[in-house]
C-alpha cells in the first residue's frame, strides 16, 4: 500500500487550520485529518491538538482492544475531552461575553491488514474508489441535515450559501457522538480523505475522475490540490490517498 498526503492554505485564508498526521506503527497504518474551526488561530490549535492526541492514544492503547472500532471511539472522546476542557478554562471568566470556542472536524483511518477502521466527526470526508466511487462518511453539517430531511433538493444543495455550518465537532460539547465503521479493502482500492476545502470546490464526479490506479498516490494528490488552487480555493484544502497495490497487505 502506498500513501501520500499534502495540504495547501488556499487562495483566501491567511493561515492553514487543517492538520494531519500519518504513521506506519508496528502492524498499523494510521492516518488522521482535522480541519479546525473557531477563527483567530484557534482552529489551527484545535486541529493540531486533535491529531496529536488521537495518534498518541492509538499508539499507547491499541493492544488493549480486540475491536479497533472501540479504540477509535475512545481516541475521539479523549481528544474531545481535552479540547473541551481547554475551552472551559479559556472562557471561565467570560460571563456575559460571547464564548470563544475552538473545535475541529476529525477523520481517522486505521488500517490493519486488509481491514479499514474509520472514525468521523464533522464535514471532512472519506471516500473509496474501485469499480465505483463511494463516500464512506456522512457530513455532520446543516446543509446535509436539510437535504436528508427533505428541506433541500440536490440542486438546491449545490447553491446553498452556508455550507460551513457544522452540527458536530470535537471540543465544542462535553460529549460527542462518533461515527465508526469498518470495511475490507480489496486490491486496487483507492482511499481518499479530505477536508471540505476540496469538496466545496469540486464535485464527487470531478474528484472521482482524478483517481486512477495508473497514477501514484502523490501524482493524484498533487493533481487534485493544484486543480483546487488554480480555481477560487476559498478554504484550506487537504488531501490524502491510500493506494492498495496488488500485493497482500500486511
Amino acid at each position: 500500500m502506498s500513501f501520500y498526503m499534502n495540504s495547501d492554505k488556499g487562495n483566501v485564508r491567511k493561515n492553514n487550520e487543517d492538520n494531519f498526521l500519518y504513521e506506519r506503527f508496528e502492524k498499523l497504518n494510521i492516518l488522521i485529518l482535522a480541519d479546525g474551526i473557531g477563527g483567530h488561530d484557534s482552529g489551527e490549535i484545535a486541529s493540531d491538538y486533535a491529531v496529536n492526541i488521537v495518534m498518541k492514544y492509538i499508539k499507547d492503547n491499541y493492544k488493549l482492544y480486540s475491536d479497533y472500532s472501540h479504540l477509535l471511539v475512545d481516541a475521539f472522546c479523549e481528544a474531545n475531552k481535552i479540547i473541551y476542557e481547554i475551552n472551559l478554562e479559556k472562557n471561565s471568566g467570560d460571563e456575559g461575553v460571547s464564548k470563544r470556542l475552538m473545535g475541529t472536524t476529525l477523520e481517522v483511518l486505521l488500517i490493519d491488514g486488509d481491514i479499514l477502521y474509520f472514525g468521523h466527526v464533522g464535514d471532512s470526508r472519506i471516500y473509496i474508489k474501485n469499480d465505483d466511487f463511494k463516500m464512506l462518511t456522512k457530513d455532520h453539517s446543516l446543509v446535509q441535515y436539510l437535504y436528508s430531511s427533505g428541506a433541500l433538493t440536490e440542486e438546491e444543495v449545490k447553491n446553498y450559501g452556508d455550507k460551513n455550518s457544522i452540527l458536530r465537532a470535537i471540543g465544542i460539547e462535553k460529549y460527542v457522538e462518533v461515527d465508526v465503521d469498518s470495511i475490507r479493502i480489496k486490491p486496487k482500492d483507492i482511499l481518499l480523505v479530505c477536508s471540505d476545502g476540496l469538496t466545496n470546490e469540486l464535485s464527487d464526479e470531478e474528484i472521482s475522475e482524478m483517481l486512477d490506479f495508473k497514477y501514484s498516490a502523490k501524482e493524484m494528490v498533487d493533481n487534485i490540490i493544484s486543480t483546487v488552487t488554480n480555481g477560487e480555493a476559498k478554504d484550506n484544502v487537504t488531501v490524502g490517498i491510500f493506494k492498495n497495490d496488488e500485493e497482500t497487505l500486511c
